[in-house]
């Protein structure tokens, strides 16, 4: 069995199985009982009466009931990674003492298929709390017979839950499992803080490449799951709670035991994973289920979930309630204005403004009136002062960043009510930025309603003075308020220097600190380099006649050359070291990663160098920074340019 990473989103992850046959996760295991003891006594008789004689059949025609049969013909009905599930020990009548091979965890009638069956195998657990203080013990005999008995990771180690889980996970590392069955999962999920816990400290401990299975969960629960990088669930939750008369609730089974819902799920999920709306599904689901709700609210607050977010997306980002205001995508937005943004040292005034419907917002008819009369209003003064734009869930968006993702590509419901949390993270972010600025920069706002509020309140706050329109205007971009402004700005920068800057050089230096680390700017990109093109549609940039980079307006970021890689080497974290001197093809997988810095985040630009730290390649990252280098499957970067 292998296992790899095709694209993530949040701790979710779309990945590829490759057995005999491959499969595509989040998917389902095709779970087949060895024996009936298993199943309580009410199970077996409301369940095994209808099923039993499929379940027998399934196991007939994938050659699976007669261990010693040639199981090379496999049925066309096993479309799932197939588990089997055996008695506890405890129903074998053993004990861990008795464990001498990998084998001794099944019974006797079953081992000869181990090793033969392209399936996984499910190592018995005893999980009543009686039996909890015997986890070290089954944990350090799993350790040690895996260790002597590798058989091709397709053992399933299930794990129970404990309070101290983490210290008891400490000391074990096992090569050969490939699955990680949190077998009491499903009596937590009314529990978010031991749910997290769960889930948070199992990832942490295990390969990447370990997958991660929740049995017996409800199909409603499956996207969040699947956002936290649950790779595996099954259709026992339907077997568990079957459909009684009187019962409102609708479970359809197909070949008796595969839901519809189920699998429509499931696919809903693979979809979202593919272009980069799994957080959009999962609030979906979220806001029917307040526990889930809470879920989200905890993991956003606890987890770096913005390790794992693309640095660009395709798809327009819906935020539409206050969980999608702290959503990895808009955390990372905020967070790399907060840090790699600096404020001009030239700057002496600073323009507040709002934001518009259309992106970016220099193409709206507002923010063209606006910049119409600051340019009538300032002549060339206009390049002392800086544009910045109040928005939610964004905070402040410099006029810089206006085409990067996603400042270009958000979308929100505008009713003029921001709530709480809206109106401290704006006011937050308003507060980073004036901290970047010297007591003497004017501040003028050309704002009204909540974002006129909160600048003001702010300003009072830091002892800031702020000048302001008249709040009773009634529209920005009519005549009046206009007319106002071109007032405003001409009274209070009247006395401001006059330059002359290029503008789009410093546009391009600004992106260029946002996406390769504060102060790459001015290392990349010298007062001589050559600009074709308008940032409209795209700009090329060329140094002595070299191609530099290339500012593209679909991501609001630059590419690298050969060239640029030269310059930014040594002053940015976007470094991949290949293990190797020479590259062929136009991928690196992530097996021949050696190094890779952990700010790199998915999409980034990156520079490749060699064992000895030369320059052999650009490219653009499949994972973030703390993945390439765990992986030992799957794509790693792709290539952009190579040292010729």
């Amino acid at each position: 069995m292998a296992f790899e990473i095709k694209t993530m989103e949040g701790l979710g992850r779309l990945g590829m199985i490759s057995m005999a046959n491959s499969f595509e996760t989040p998917s389902f295991l095709n779970i087949y009982l060895r024996d009936t003891s298993l199943l309580s006594t009410e199970l077996k008789e409301n369940i095994l009466p209808k099923q039993s004689n499929e379940l027998q059949y399934s196991l007939r025609e994938a050659n699976l009931l007669d261990c010693n049969k040639d199981n090379s013909q496999r049925s066309s009905e096993n479309s799932y990674p197939t588990c089997f599930l055996y008695p506890s020990l405890q129903m074998q009548g053993k004990s861990l003492d008795e464990m001498t091979h990998i084998h001794d965890f099944f019974p006797k009638e079953y081992r000869k298929s181990l090793a033969k069956l392209d399936a996984y195998h499910l190592i018995p657990w005893d999980l009543p709390n009686i039996f909890l203080d015997h986890i070290n013990e089954y944990l350090q005999v799993i350790q040690n017979l895996t260790e002597r008995n590798i058989i091709n990771r397709n053992l399933i180690v299930n794990l129970p839950f404990s309070r101290n889980l983490e210290e008891i996970l400490q000391e074990f590392t096992s090569p050969s499992v490939g699955i990680v069955s949190l077998g009491d999962i499903s009596s937590l999920l009314n529990h978010p803080t031991f749910l997290m816990k769960y889930i948070m400290v199992t990832k942490r401990k295990f390969s990447p490449e370990v997958m991660i299975y929740a049995p017996g969960v409800p199909s409603f629960y499956i996207p969040l799951l699947s956002y936290l990088g649950i790779d595996l669930f099954d259709f026992t939750f339907l077997t568990t709670f079957p459909k009684k008369e009187g019962n409102n609730a609708q479970v359809i089974l197909e070949h008796g035991n595969i839901s519809v819902d189920y699998v429509n799920t499931i696919n809903r999920v693979r979809k979202a994973l593919k272009i980069s709306k799994l957080r959009d599904l999962t609030r979906v689901y979220a806001n029917s289920y307040p526990p889930q709700k809470t879920i989200l609210k905890i993991v956003d607050e606890n987890l770096s979930l913005e390790q794992q977010a693309s640095l660009y997306g395709a798809e327009t980002l819906y935020c539409t309630d206050d969980s999608d205001f702290s959503r990895p995508e808009v955390s990372l937005f905020r967070d790399r204005v907060k840090n790699r943004y600096s404020v001009p040292s030239y700057t002496e005034g600073i323009i507040f403004l709002p934001c518009s419907a259309r992106k970016p917002y220099s193409q709206s008819k507002s923010h063209t009136s606006f910049r119409n009369v600051i340019k009538r209003s300032l002549k060339s003064a206009r390049h002392s002062v800086k544009e910045f734009i109040l928005t939610s869930p964004l905070g402040v968006v410099p006029r810089n960043l206006e085409y990067t993702f996603p400042a270009a590509h958000y979308d929100i419901p505008v009713t003029g009510a921001w709530s709480v949390t809206e109106r401290n993270l704006l006011a937050h972010d308003i507060e980073q930025l004036l901290a970047k600025c010297s007591d003497s920069t004017v501040l003028v706002g050309y704002v009204k309603g909540v974002e006129r509020e909160v600048l003001k309140n702010v300003c009072r706050e830091q002892n800031r003075k702020i000048h302001l329109i008249d709040e009773n205007i009634t529209s920005l971009t009519s005549k009046e308020g206009l007319f106002q402004f071109q007032m405003l700005l001409k009274e209070k920068f009247e006395s401001l220097p006059r330059l002359r800057i290029n503008n789009q050089l410093e546009f391009l230096r600004t992106i260029c600190d946002y996406q390769f680390g504060k102060g790459t700017g001015n290392k990349l990109i010298s007062d001589i380099v050559q600009i074709r093109g308008r940032k409209e549609i795209g700009l090329r940039v060329t140094l002595n006649g070299k191609h530099l980079l290339t500012f593209r307006k679909s991501t609001g970021l630059l590419t690298l050359s050969i060239e640029a890689a030269k310059r930014l080497h040594g002053h940015s974290a976007n470094v991949v070291k290949f293990d190797g001197d020479s590259i062929r093809g136009s991928t690196i997988f992530a097996n021949a990663i050696k190094e890779a810095h952990p700010e790199i985040r998915i999409n980034d630009e990156v520079i490749i160098v060699n064992n000895q730290n030369e320059i052999i390649a650009t490219g653009v990252a499949y994972l973030p920074g703390k993945l390439l280098v765990r992986m030992e499957r799957g794509f790693g970067v792709k290539i952009r340019q190579k040292v010729k």
